[in-house]
């Protein structure tokens, strides 16, 4: 979930400690917080310890091509750091702070990976809740050669593909994964296609 307070944005992640902690080097912030935390709690904390903006003033390079996310490209630039990588996604752009001697382009796809790991994480939560179908125990993303994802025993393995790809398709790959889990025929597929995302033949 994502809050904005003051044209900056935040990145509502919960997580098992018990306290709250803002990571982040410019918008949008990530804000770990216990799962029972409430939005207008965090708020609240925000306005009081707002994060520091470490990018702004600060010399960086840049990669000569652009980084694609989700099919979007974006502009990648690279500040020196003494400390372990950390990553900062903008509108247009991905801020890495990283060692001189680290390679940019291994970060940056174990990093895309996580990012596809969390949509596809979220969204097989929407359609656990619209399908009604919670035996869903294993998600796992692997390099498969020809297919966007594959039944195992339990759940799904995912492409890593998919990270090059829009998130309205990658939903609709979702979706095909949980019909045919349900074992669902090519007719109840299509129809179930049809009542939620009604342009499916136009994301082929």
């Amino acid at each position: 979930m994502q809050i904005e307070i003051g044209r900056i944005f935040y990145e509502i992640v919960p997580w098992n400690k018990d306290y709250i902690q803002i990571s982040g080097n410019s918008s949008p912030y990530r804000v770990h917080a216990p799962a029972h935390c409430d939005v207008a709690f965090l708020k609240e904390y925000i306005k009081l310890n707002p994060p520091e903006s470490k990018s702004e003033g600060t010399s960086y390079s840049y990669l000569e091509n652009p980084y694609y996310l989700f099919g979007k490209p974006y502009l990648v630039k690279i500040y020196p750091s003494t400390t372990l990588a950390t990553f900062e996604l903008t509108a247009t752009s991905i801020c890495v702070y990283q060692k001189k001697s680290t390679n940019t382009l291994k970060l940056l796809y174990k990093w895309s990976q996580e990012l596809l790991y969390h949509e596809i994480i979220k969204q097989i939560a929407y359609w656990e809740e619209q399908l009604d179908i919670y035996d869903v125990a294993t998600v796992t993303i692997h390099k498969l050669s020809k297919n966007d994802f594959r039944i195992v025993e339990g759940g799904f393995h995912f492409s890593n593909r998919l990270i090059d790809f829009e998130k309205e398709y990658i939903n609709l790959i979702i979706l095909k994964a949980f019909c045919k889990f349900a074992h669902k025929t090519r007719k109840e597929t299509e129809a179930i296609f049809s009542l939620y995302i009604p342009n499916w033949r136009d994301l082929y």
